[in-house]
């Protein structure tokens, strides 16, 4: 018969626990690797139609922005297409925008949504996420553009996505990828010169995006 004391029992438990997280650890460090062996789903690609309406609120949007002097770099899906194809990818349902918290803040909002509102395009914020969205016209149905907002951190010298959600990530960019960070020396550099030289254009903002995303991936 064995004889359990309150020593084994407490050395027992101290292993399980230890066991669990060491275990739980593997899987949050591994966890990029195994997703590189999904396999790619089909989606199926958007009207003709619908794709041009995205087009152009895509441009309604830039020329309210480069108009406010707000500097916004194509991201996310967006920036992938004109890499690939020099224009949206044709299953995109949404446009993305990256613009930063500092420059919004320095805007009265009012007079920045005003400005589409006036033309006739509709706009709020999702505080979880930290974006705008902007529609022209339904906003359950029709295309989208999202604004997504930066803001630099600087007791971790980077640019990291507001949001409340993304605020209770542990500031890594390895273990918590999604908080979409990027180093602020290297984008700090490339915002100034976008800013002086290429202001106002599409292909600047294509441009800014490719190197934004450079950056994010630790210019890989």
């Amino acid at each position: 018969m064995i004889r359990f004391s309150l020593y084994k029992l407490v050395m027992l438990l101290f292993f399980i626990i230890a066991f669990y997280y060491i275990a739980r650890w593997q899987i949050v460090l591994h966890n990029g690797n195994e997703s590189h062996l999904q396999r790619f789903l089909h989606t199926c690609n958007v009207s003709e139609a619908y794709r041009n309406e995205l087009e152009q609120l895509f441009h309604r949007v830039h020329d309210i922005l480069d108009r406010h002097g707000v500097t916004h770099i194509l991201c996310y899906g967006t920036l992938w297409g004109q890499i690939r194809m020099a224009k949206m990818l044709p299953w995109r349902k949404k446009a993305e925008f990256c613009v930063f918290n500092e420059e919004l803040m320095a805007r009265e909002e009012a007079s920045f949504l005003r400005s589409f509102y006036s033309n006739n395009l509709k706009i709020y914020y999702i505080h979880s996420e930290g974006l705008y969205r902007i529609f022209a016209e339904n906003p359950d149905v029709g295309p989208y553009v999202e604004l997504i907002v930066f803001q630099r951190d600087d007791a971790q010298s980077m640019y990291k996505r507001v949001g409340w959600k993304r605020r209770m990530l542990p500031p890594h960019c390895d273990w918590t990828p999604s908080s979409n960070a990027a180093p602020a020396l290297r984008l700090d550099s490339f915002v100034g010169l976008l800013s002086d030289t290429f202001a106002g254009s599409i292909a600047a903002s294509s441009q800014a995006g490719a190197l934004f995303l450079q950056c994010a991936n630790g210019g890989n």
